[in-house]
C-alpha cells in the first residue's frame, strides 16, 4: 500500500501534465487558425470583396472629371481598399501638373470619390531662356516661351525644371536668398515684378511696375526693403525710375532715386 500511493501520485501528475500539453496545443492551434482566417479575410477584402462600382472625381477648375479619372489610373472593378491614394496622387500630379492635392472618400460597399485641389501659380523661374510657372510648393506647372504677365519672375537661380515634377535646386543658399527677398517684399506689401540674383554683389529687383532697385549684397536685405517701401511712399504714385540701396548699411541709411522720364 505504501508503494501504491506514490505510484498513484505519479500517474496523476503525468495525466495533469498531459492535459496541460493538450490544452497548450489546442490554444496554439486555435490562435493559428484565427490568424489564418484573418489573413484570408484581409486577402479577400483586398482582392475579391469590395470592388469599386461607383467612381467619381471633382474639385478642379482646370481639369474635367473625365481627365482626372483617366489620369488617375483608377477604374471600376479595382478594389476599394487596395487602391492607394498616395500612388494615385503621384500619377495625377505628374500627368496633370495643376493638381496640388488628392483626397479619397471611401464608402461601403463600393463607392470611391476622388476630390482634388488645384495648385496656384506663384512665380516664374527663368532657366536657359525658358520660363517655368511654379507653385509656392515648388512644383513645375507649365513651360512658357515668355514671362507670364501675372507672375513675378526670378532670374539667376540655378535650378532644373520639368513640368510635372518638383523644382530641383542646385544651390540651396541661392534659393534661401530668393525666399528672404520675396518674404521681405511681401511683408512690406510691395508688388513684385522680378527678382534677379545673377550678380551676388548687385542683387536687383523691380517692384510696383515702376521701380528698378539695386539692393547691392544680401546684407541687411530686410532693412533695405523696409527703407525701400518708405522711399516709394514718399516718391508718390506717378513717378518711376531707379532706386539705389547698394550702399545702405545700419550706419548709412540712405538711398538714391533717379526719376525715369517717359517721352
Amino acid at each position: 500500500m505504501k508503494r501504491e500511493v506514490p505510484r498513484d501520485e505519479f500517474i496523476r501528475k503525468r495525466m495533469e501534465r498531459q492535459r496541460r500539453i493538450r490544452k497548450r496545443r489546442l490554444t496554439i492551434f486555435f490562435c493559428f487558425l484565427i490568424i489564418m482566417l484573418l489573413c484570408v479575410g484581409v486577402t479577400l477584402s483586398l482582392t475579391v470583396f469590395f470592388p469599386i462600382e461607383d467612381l467619381s472625381a471633382s474639385g478642379s477648375a482646370v481639369y474635367t472629371s473625365e481627365q482626372i479619372l483617366k489620369a488617375s489610373g483608377v477604374k471600376k472593378g479595382d478594389n476599394l481598399f487596395s487602391t492607394s491614394r498616395s500612388q494615385t496622387e503621384a500619377r495625377l500630379k505628374e500627368k496633370l501638373p495643376y493638381i496640388d492635392g488628392v483626397v479619397f472618400e471611401r464608402a461601403l460597399p463600393g463607392t470611391l470619390k476622388i476630390t482634388v485641389t488645384d495648385a496656384e501659380e506663384y512665380a516664374c523661374l527663368c532657366v536657359g531662356g525658358r520660363y517655368y510657372t511654379v507653385s509656392q510648393s515648388g512644383w513645375v506647372l507649365k513651360e512658357n516661351s515668355e514671362t507670364p504677365e501675372n507672375l513675378f519672375s526670378v532670374f539667376g537661380l540655378k535650378v532644373e525644371c520639368k513640368v510635372g515634377s518638383a523644382v530641383v535646386v542646385e544651390a540651396e543658399d541661392d534659393s534661401e536668398l530668393v525666399e528672404r527677398i520675396v518674404t521681405a517684399l511681401k511683408q512690406s506689401k510691395l508688388n513684385i515684378n522680378f527678382v534677379d540674383i545673377t550678380e551676388n554683389v548687385s542683387l536687383s529687383i523691380k517692384v510696383e511696375g515702376r521701380f528698378e532697385v539695386n539692393l547691392g549684397t544680401a546684407n541687411n536685405i530686410e532693412e533695405k526693403v523696409k527703407h525701400l517701401a518708405a522711399m516709394i511712399e514718399s516718391i508718390g504714385p506717378e513717378k518711376s525710375g531707379l532706386i539705389n540701396l547698394s550702399m545702405w548699411t545700419s550706419n548709412n541709411t540712405k538711398g538714391t532715386f533717379v526719376e525715369k522720364h517717359t517721352e
